[in-house]
């Protein structure tokens, strides 16, 4: 399971309230309505949860040859392989919103501005 971490001031973060149908884990990032949401608490399937769905937050990445994202640069939820990608792959990501900083192809993780799809 794919984790991110809310890089914002709490007053920046904007939250929801959702039953998801399966168990998450604080810092899970699920996929719901398009939407990339960031389960704030650990939560049982079909138990209400706060999740994040806009605010600054890292998610992981690829490294490696070529995993590179510079900043302000649009990037998708790979959630088969639980990464932010540039590439929507035929519009079969999701939209997590635009990266504030760039990352290197050694870097694990992007800084992204997340928004609500």
């Amino acid at each position: 399971m794919a984790k991110a971490v809310p890089r914002d001031s709490v007053k920046n973060l904007r939250t929801l309230k959702l039953a998801h149908t399966a168990a998450v884990e604080a810092g899970e990032v699920i996929v719901d309505s398009g939407n990339i949401l960031v389960a704030v608490n650990d939560a049982d399937a079909d138990e209400e949860n706060i999740y994040i769905y806009r605010g600054r937050s890292a998610f992981p990445k690829a490294s490696g040859v070529s995993t590179a994202i510079a900043a302000n640069t649009k990037v998708y939820w790979d959630e088969a392989e639980g990464v932010a990608k540039t590439d929507d792959e035929a519009a079969a990501n999701a939209l997590i919103g635009v990266t504030i900083e760039a990352a290197t192809d050694d870097d694990t993780e992007v800084l992204v501005m997340q928004q609500e799809n």
